[in-house]
């Protein structure tokens, strides 16, 4: 009631604001066409406060854009949470479910990227500092849809892979410093990050341990500038550093925003002697690359059909392979559904 109540209000102000500015100043009269214009490509939800909670297993929203727009660059997978749940290894939620009750929108979609065995998201783009905190600008072919939403985890059986989200943050990650503060180190966060505005994402709700391997660390002066996987630390140096540094989890909102806290930024300017400007970060709808300015950073935010709490066709990859626990309950559905031998 809060968020919605806030939300009227700061739509109204917006809209004020605007009809001011066309409408009272008749000198601007011959403009004015081509700024209403303009303005219908406004969304002004692009702006809306975040969600207060988001369910990664149980969503109610469609992620039909990123099925089509991703599949040329990946493979979509069809899984279980069971399956995430015992790639995680805590056996949270197994046995949740019997196989003789899954229905086919419980099932989810992972998205494996094209990419060589040795990528780790988050390893080709740039970090910059916004009033969002640290927002990572990929250079992936793909864009930044996959280090917006969702979670990444390197799965045993596919390789690093992508599972969803709806709920933005500028990057869904976690830090580390070495302790003598030469080097940066970062790695995706899991499906175990729940988000929860009134908490957030900190050390003090998010235990899950990578490996050695899945961490990205570079070097202060990388971390300043375009990051490449062949810029960053080799990866039989990672136990080192992860042994020898300090973590920071810190996804949390501000404002009505969420921030993705790191490295403190006078740290880094003190040890490269680049200053840094803390840009302004605006959204565009659609499907846009992300454009950095000297003042301010605009990226694309999705806009998704949501049901609102309701059951509704959240739609599905057009080419997609199964998942071994999938293929056997589908068996096992099919042999309870077909009808008893007829007597003799």
């Amino acid at each position: 009631m809060y968020y919605a109540l806030k939300y009227t209000i700061y739509n109204s102000g917006i809209l004020a604001i605007l009809a001011v500015f066309l409408f009272a100043q008749p000198s601007f009269s011959q403009n004015q066409d081509s700024l209403l214009d303009k303005i219908r490509d406004i969304d002004i939800s692009l702006n809306e406060p975040p969600d207060s909670e988001e369910n990664l297993y149980m969503n109610t929203v469609s992620f039909q854009s990123f099925y089509d727009v991703l599949s040329p660059m990946g493979e979509w997978i069809q899984i279980t949470k069971e399956d995430i749940d015992e790639d995680l290894s805590d056996g949270e939620g197994e046995g949740r479910y019997s196989s003789a009750y899954y229905q086919d929108d419980e099932f989810l979609f992972i998205w494996k990227p094209s990419v060589e065995n040795n990528w780790k998201p988050y390893s080709n783009g740039k970090w910059e500092y916004t009033d969002h905190g640290w927002l990572w600008a990929s250079n992936d072919s793909w864009g930044n849809a996959t280090y917006n939403y969702g979670r990444w985890w390197n799965s045993p059986k596919h390789g690093w892979v992508w599972l969803p989200g709806y709920t933005w943050a500028p990057a869904w990650v976690r830090w580390k410093v070495t302790n003598d503060g030469n080097h940066v180190g970062w790695v995706a966060l899991s499906p175990k990050a729940k988000w929860k505005s009134e908490t957030g994402i900190t050390d003090k709700n998010y235990s899950y341990s990578n490996k050695d391997a899945d961490w990205v660390f570079v070097d202060n002066n990388t971390f300043v500038s375009d990051i490449t996987p062949s810029k960053i630390a080799a990866t039989n140096q990672n136990s080192d550093l992860v042994k020898n540094s300090t973590g920071i989890t810190g996804i949390t909102t501000e404002d009505d925003k969420i921030v993705t806290s790191g490295p403190d930024v006078n740290r880094i300017e003190e040890k490269t002697g680049k200053k840094f400007n803390r840009k302004r970060l605006r959204f565009s709808k659609g499907k846009n690359s992300t454009l950095i300015g000297e003042n301010d950073v605009t990226v694309a935010k999705e806009t998704f059909d949501r049901s609102g709490g309701q059951k509704f066709q959240k739609g599905k990859p057009d080419k997609f392979r199964k998942s071994d626990r999938v293929k056997k309950i589908i068996r096992k559905k099919k042999i309870r559904n077909q009808p008893p031998p007829k007597q003799k």
